[in-house]
């Protein structure tokens, strides 16, 4: 990322982590800070409204939220299926 030093990404989430605060860190293949690829863009505008509609309006957490999906695992996933 030009903007922010992937070590840096990692800290923020680990001290989120530690403080018990709500968080998830969303990264997407190939990409920097700002998005550049419009299914991204379209997904990250869809996580946004979804988080603040779960921590602003009380609706249910999506799954994504919840569960979410490690990095490690998203590597393995994209390996099996050579894709992004």
């Amino acid at each position: 990322d030009g903007a922010v030093d992937w070590h840096q990404g990692i800290e923020m989430y680990g001290t989120m982590r530690r403080m018990e605060k709500p968080h998830v860190m969303l990264v997407y293949a190939d990409e920097n800070h700002g998005l550049a690829k419009k299914e991204n863009q379209i997904d990250y505008q869809k996580r946004q409204k979804e988080w603040f509609d779960h921590y602003l309006l009380g609706k249910p957490a999506e799954k994504w939220i919840t569960d979410g999906i490690s990095y490690l695992d998203k590597m393995k996933q994209r390996e099996k299926t050579n894709t992004p």
